[in-house]
Protein backbone atom coordinates (compact mmCIF):
# COMPACT_ATOMS: atom_id res chain seq x y z
CA UNK A 1 0.00 0.00 0.00
CA UNK A 2 1.68 3.07 -0.99
CA UNK A 3 1.46 6.53 1.21
CA UNK A 4 0.37 9.89 -0.01
CA UNK A 5 0.37 13.39 1.40
CA UNK A 6 -2.12 16.23 0.36
CA UNK A 7 -1.77 19.55 0.93
CA UNK A 8 -4.23 22.11 1.08
CA UNK A 9 -3.96 25.70 0.88
CA UNK A 10 -5.67 28.66 2.81
CA UNK A 11 -7.42 29.74 -0.33
CA UNK A 12 -8.42 26.46 -2.35
CA UNK A 13 -11.57 24.34 -2.06
CA UNK A 14 -11.50 21.56 -0.28
CA UNK A 15 -11.66 19.26 -3.41
CA UNK A 16 -8.23 20.76 -4.46
CA UNK A 17 -5.66 19.64 -2.69
CA UNK A 18 -2.08 18.91 -3.98
CA UNK A 19 -1.59 15.35 -3.49
CA UNK A 20 1.84 13.57 -3.69
CA UNK A 21 3.10 10.02 -3.60
CA UNK A 22 5.26 9.34 -0.80
CA UNK A 23 8.33 7.31 -1.54
CA UNK A 24 8.17 3.53 -0.24
CA UNK A 25 10.40 3.72 2.48
CA UNK A 26 9.29 6.87 3.82
CA UNK A 27 8.87 6.97 7.64
CA UNK A 28 5.66 9.06 7.88
CA UNK A 29 5.35 9.57 11.52
CA UNK A 30 8.58 10.99 11.59
CA UNK A 31 7.54 13.54 8.72
CA UNK A 32 4.45 14.34 10.71
CA UNK A 33 6.83 15.48 13.09
CA UNK A 34 8.83 17.26 11.08
CA UNK A 35 6.17 19.27 9.80
CA UNK A 36 4.51 19.84 12.97
CA UNK A 37 7.82 21.39 14.07
CA UNK A 38 8.56 23.24 10.63
CA UNK A 39 5.46 25.37 11.11
CA UNK A 40 6.70 27.17 14.08
CA UNK A 41 9.83 27.63 12.63
CA UNK A 42 8.73 28.86 9.13
CA UNK A 43 11.40 26.31 7.60
CA UNK A 44 11.51 23.91 4.90
CA UNK A 45 10.64 20.23 5.44
CA UNK A 46 12.10 17.69 2.21
CA UNK A 47 9.72 15.55 1.39
CA UNK A 48 10.41 11.83 -0.38
CA UNK A 49 7.89 11.70 -3.07
CA UNK A 50 7.00 10.20 -6.51
CA UNK A 51 6.11 11.20 -9.81
CA UNK A 52 4.66 9.78 -12.97
CA UNK A 53 6.37 9.56 -15.65
CA UNK A 54 4.09 7.55 -17.67
CA UNK A 55 1.21 4.49 -16.62
CA UNK A 56 4.06 2.23 -15.59
CA UNK A 57 7.08 3.93 -14.25
CA UNK A 58 7.79 6.61 -11.40
CA UNK A 59 10.47 8.78 -10.48
CA UNK A 60 11.40 9.41 -6.91
CA UNK A 61 12.13 13.41 -5.96
CA UNK A 62 12.34 15.33 -3.34
CA UNK A 63 9.73 17.97 -2.93
CA UNK A 64 10.54 21.04 -0.94
CA UNK A 65 7.91 21.78 1.50
CA UNK A 66 7.25 25.30 3.47
CA UNK A 67 4.29 23.82 5.95
CA UNK A 68 3.42 27.12 7.28
CA UNK A 69 2.54 28.23 3.47
CA UNK A 70 -0.32 25.51 3.90
CA UNK A 71 -3.60 25.73 5.94
CA UNK A 72 -3.56 21.59 6.58
CA UNK A 73 -1.63 19.25 5.34
CA UNK A 74 -2.92 14.82 5.93
CA UNK A 75 -1.43 11.29 5.17
CA UNK A 76 -3.55 8.27 3.82
CA UNK A 77 -2.86 5.02 2.44
CA UNK A 78 -3.97 3.45 -0.52
CA UNK A 79 -3.76 -0.21 -1.91
CA UNK A 80 -3.39 -0.32 -5.89
CA UNK A 81 -6.79 -1.71 -6.16
CA UNK A 82 -8.02 1.37 -4.28
CA UNK A 83 -6.22 3.49 -6.65
CA UNK A 84 -7.80 1.94 -9.77
CA UNK A 85 -11.50 2.00 -7.76
CA UNK A 86 -10.67 5.66 -7.00
CA UNK A 87 -10.25 6.54 -10.83
CA UNK A 88 -12.99 4.68 -12.10
CA UNK A 89 -15.02 6.35 -9.68
CA UNK A 90 -13.94 10.02 -10.59
CA UNK A 91 -16.22 12.06 -12.36
CA UNK A 92 -13.90 13.95 -14.42
CA UNK A 93 -12.46 10.50 -15.84
CA UNK A 94 -15.52 9.43 -16.74
CA UNK A 95 -16.38 12.30 -18.66
CA UNK A 96 -13.29 11.83 -20.54
CA UNK A 97 -13.52 8.62 -21.59
CA UNK A 98 -17.56 8.77 -22.58
CA UNK A 99 -16.35 12.03 -24.61
CA UNK A 100 -13.45 9.54 -26.30
CA UNK A 101 -16.10 7.27 -26.94
CA UNK A 102 -18.89 9.53 -28.35
CA UNK A 103 -16.18 10.80 -30.77
CA UNK A 104 -14.61 7.51 -32.31
CA UNK A 105 -17.83 6.68 -34.66
CA UNK A 106 -17.50 10.27 -35.92
CA UNK A 107 -16.16 11.24 -39.88
CA UNK A 108 -12.57 12.19 -39.13
CA UNK A 109 -12.42 10.36 -35.61
CA UNK A 110 -10.63 7.49 -35.95
CA UNK A 111 -9.93 4.94 -33.26
CA UNK A 112 -6.35 5.64 -31.77
CA UNK A 113 -6.75 9.37 -32.94
CA UNK A 114 -5.87 12.04 -29.65
CA UNK A 115 -8.61 14.08 -28.90
CA UNK A 116 -8.14 16.96 -26.78
CA UNK A 117 -11.47 16.76 -24.17
CA UNK A 118 -11.75 19.80 -23.05
CA UNK A 119 -11.68 21.53 -26.66
CA UNK A 120 -12.60 18.24 -28.86
CA UNK A 121 -9.91 19.04 -31.30
CA UNK A 122 -7.49 16.33 -32.04
CA UNK A 123 -3.48 16.43 -30.81
CA UNK A 124 -1.06 17.05 -33.05
CA UNK A 125 -0.15 14.01 -35.50
CA UNK A 126 -3.61 12.91 -35.87
CA UNK A 127 -5.30 12.77 -38.73
CA UNK A 128 -6.65 16.18 -39.60
CA UNK A 129 -11.05 16.97 -40.45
Amino acid sequence: MAWFLALQGPSQPSHQASVYELQDLTDVDQLAQELVSAVTLDRVVPIPAMLPQNNRKRQKVTLYVRPAAWAMWTFYELSEDDRRALMKDNPLVQAIQQHQQQHVGQPGGQPGAQVNPLLGQQGPGAPRR
